[in-house]
């Protein structure tokens, strides 16, 4: 079900309009979507499949949560150690301040440890109307391992219709599919346009962009992001930048890193991040079973850095996605304890240089507050590319 009057008129550019869309209650989308009837489920992991849960007849938005604008974590560090990641405590925090009271589900996944271990709060402190977790595999290789994620996906529908009384036909699958296969393409026409000899926008404009994406109906996100590339590509460019730096590494969605970096001059022109270039990288088929033909693309995917195994393969798409963006160097950045992104920047980081790919390893807390420290390194880094 589609619930069209998700659909806010608007008389600012498509551009102004995904770049500057609010987060969380205050969004428009979501405040329409809720007035109309709908469900708004959030998930925080790119193996949650959003096509499953976009189609089911009771009209659900799924929505990635971030933290953008949490500014203390008191409540949540009663629950959670500080050693445990900062975006997961800055989530919580606002779980448990009712920044999130407009949700009715959480599908949540073991992928990320820290996540994880917040389970028992999000559900016995925040409340919600529907929770799970998708348990996911240590490895992307193997038919039994897909079985095992096929398994998990096909429980979480049938969890869905339990709970709400009805579940997606084999067409409004399709259907879901069609949708968010046209959302991955028009975000890979935007991502051309950052990579532009000069580039049509800012690395942290595309970010905001791409946030708003994650909080709107897919095919109402599709229609102003068509538009936006539209006006995008009318722009003269950006021709003046020092150096084309790509970013890699832990879970972003706020602008402060970006926003850092490009204060120098620099432009960050893509990424290797799974809310970025990652999360829309290949297509669901749109033939065969729906529920499989999902369940393969998410389990297939560029897989993350907490499967044994699948280096090579995330080190070719590092390299490749550097390659087609011409970049002058890549800087990775990592939330403090997000051990998966500590061993694996290291480890792509030596690989790199071999190749003569500069590279940078950062590390901040989600609630940013070093900006000289980081800012010194970055311009460092830049003098040793001699930009």
């Amino acid at each position: 079900m589609h619930v069209e009057a998700s659909v806010v008129p608007t008389s600012a550019s498509a551009v102004e309009e995904l770049a500057g869309l609010p987060l969380r209650a205050d969004n428009p989308y979501i405040n329409a979507w809720k007035d109309n009837g709908g469900k708004v489920f959030g998930y925080v992991c790119s193996y949650v499949p959003e096509e499953l849960l976009y189609a089911q007849p009771v009209g659900l938005l799924p929505i990635r949560m971030g933290a953008v604008g949490c500014e203390t974590t008191e409540d949540a560090d009663v629950c959670l150690h500080k050693s445990i990641c900062s975006f997961t405590r800055c989530l919580l925090q606002l779980g448990l301040s009712g920044d999130y009271g407009f949700l009715d589900g959480f599908v949540m996944t073991d992928a990320c440890d820290q996540m994880r271990r917040t389970y028992e709060y999000w559900r016995d402190e925040v409340g919600l109307d529907f929770l799970t977790m998708v348990t996911i595999p240590h490895s992307v290789e193997g038919e039994q391992r897909f079985a095992w994620y096929l398994e998990e996906i096909r429980r979480l529908a049938e969890a869905v219709a339990e709970r709400y009384g009805s579940s997606a036909s084999d067409r409004e699958l399709a259907d879901a599919i069609v949708t968010y296969n046209r959302y991955r393409r028009l975000m890979l026409e935007l991502y051309a346009l950052r990579t532009a000899a000069a580039p049509k926008l800012s690395g942290a404009e595309a970010m905001r962009i791409t946030r708003a994406g994650f909080n709107m109906p897919k095919h109402a996100f599709n229609e102003r992001l068509h538009e936006a590339i539209g006006e995008l590509a009318a722009r003269p460019g950006i021709d003046d930048y020092r150096a084309r730096i790509m970013i890699g590494g832990s879970y972003l969605d706020d602008t402060f890193l970006i926003d850092i970096i490009e204060s120098t001059g620099a432009v960050v022109v893509t990424d290797t991040l799974c809310s970025g270039r990652k999360y829309i990288e290949s297509m669901v088929a749109e033939d065969g079973d729906p529920t499989e033909a999902i369940a393969r693309r998410y389990f297939e995917h560029t897989s993350c850095p907490r499967m044994i195994g699948g280096f090579e393969q995330r080190l070719d798409f590092t390299k490749r996605i550097a390659a087609e963006a011409r970049v002058d160097g890549i800087i990775f950045h990592r939330l403090p304890f997000c051990d998966n992104h500590s061993v694996e920047n290291t480890m792509e980081s030596r690989e790199l240089n071999k190749l003569g790919i500069p590279t940078l390893n950062l590390e901040s807390e989600y609630l940013a507050t070093d900006e000289g420290r980081i800012k010194t390194r970055v311009q460092a880094f830049l003098e040793k590319l001699g930009k």
